[in-house]
């Protein structure tokens, strides 16, 4: 049950992270969250927390009447996706690689960090709301 929340949890932060800049334009209270992902400390938080616990969701059950693998399936694999776009986000200075590849992998990947963020919140609400569902 704890492993359960926890997912929610980082799915949640990590959604909020990546999408803050829009959500804080369409939605007035979240717009005081965005100094607080601004800080390289909270998005490497949440990038790390989302990513292990979505690697470890994809091993470990929540539940014991859940289909092992298939029933966190889209919670793993979003905090999976999440946790690598806040980290490579976060980190991409730092990185030996050529700045050619780094702008290709920004053009790819980055672009996409709000919707990814605003499914990874979506995918966290419904697994909230419906834990028994298959793939939820």
């Amino acid at each position: 049950m704890q492993f359960y929340v926890l997912s929610i949890l980082a799915n949640i932060f990590a959604g909020l992270a990546l999408s803050v800049e829009y959500l804080g334009e369409k939605v007035a209270p979240l717009s005081s969250l965005k100094e607080f992902f601004s800080s390289r400390s909270a998005r490497v938080g949440a990038g790390s927390a989302a990513a292990v616990i979505g690697f470890l969701k994809l091993l470990i059950r929540s539940t014991a009447g859940e289909v092992p693998l298939v029933g966190d399936f889209l919670p793993a694999l979003a905090g999976l996706s999440m946790g690598a776009v806040l980290l490579f986000d976060v980190y991409k200075s730092k990185t030996k690689l050529s700045e050619e590849t780094i702008t290709n992998i920004e053009k790819s990947v980055l672009t996409y960090r709000v919707p990814l963020g605003l499914g990874g919140l979506a995918i966290s609400l419904l697994h909230f709301l419906l834990p028994g569902a298959l793939f939820l």
